[in-house]
């Protein structure tokens, strides 16, 4: 209350006992003209305040919207690579199990030779596999 008087300019109408002060009635209805004005005014700025917070959230649940849409894109796109990976992964399982066959085939092919065609075959491997000098010497 004193800054108020202060800052309002009242003047006591009369001083009391122990140092009281006391005012007329114009200097109560400046008073209560103040906290009337006063009342509006927060009022106002704490509805403005709300606003603006009410705008900030806002703002920010669009800014969520936004990376969650970026994210569920980048899934997606991960999403085709996996399938393109496990094409890939059957292709090459495909390919490696003809690979396996012919090499059974291959040695079965060998296998069912005769046992001098056999025979004959390791020792041309043997002889083609000793240079020059061996079979000078030997």
């Amino acid at each position: 209350m004193t800054n108020l008087v202060k800052s309002l300019e009242l003047a006591p109408v009369k001083t009391g006992k122990y140092g009281r002060k006391y005012y007329d009635s114009k200097a109560l209805t400046m008073v209560k003209n103040h906290y009337k004005n006063k009342a509006k005014h927060l009022t106002n700025s704490s509805k403005s305040a709300k606003d603006t917070i009410i705008k900030q959230q806002q703002d920010h649940i669009d800014d969520l919207k936004a990376q969650i849409e970026t994210l569920n894109q980048q899934l997606a796109i991960k999403d085709k690579q996996i399938e393109a990976q496990t094409e890939q992964v059957k292709q090459t399982s495909i390919l490696l199990s003809q690979a396996h066959t012919l090499t059974l085939q291959a040695q079965n092919r060998l296998d069912d030779k005769s046992p001098e065609e056999a025979a004959e075959g390791p020792q041309q491997a043997s002889e083609n596999s000793h240079g020059l000098f061996w079979k000078w010497f030997h």
